[in-house]
């Protein structure tokens, strides 16, 4: 016969040491996110600028053509969301 687990009732001692854990847990995990989310957005601005200078000295050459142009206009876009605080997708964010 399978070992079953006990279930913990509420009010019990288990019970509000499992909750007390999910709390921490959750503190763990959001922490992390906020932790991950202030090292990958510098990196994701530095990416933007470095591509829109490079593709700034490309538009001083004649042949520059319109998918560098669209690329220049998502870059700045992607720039303003950045810096206004609102990441474009939801790995980034720090609710749950």
């Amino acid at each position: 016969m399978p070992y079953k687990k006990k279930q913990a009732s509420p009010g019990t001692v288990q019970f509000n040491k499992l909750i007390a854990e999910l709390r921490e847990k959750r503190k763990k995990i959001k922490a992390h996110n906020e932790f991950r989310n202030n090292i990958l957005e510098p990196q994701k601005r530095i990416n933007y600028k470095n591509e829109f200078d490079r593709l700034q000295g490309a538009k001083e050459l004649s042949g520059l053509d319109a998918n560098a142009k669209t690329r220049m206009k998502n870059i700045q876009n992607k720039a303003k969301q950045s810096l206004n605080g609102t990441p474009s997708h939801r790995t980034y964010s720090t609710k749950f």
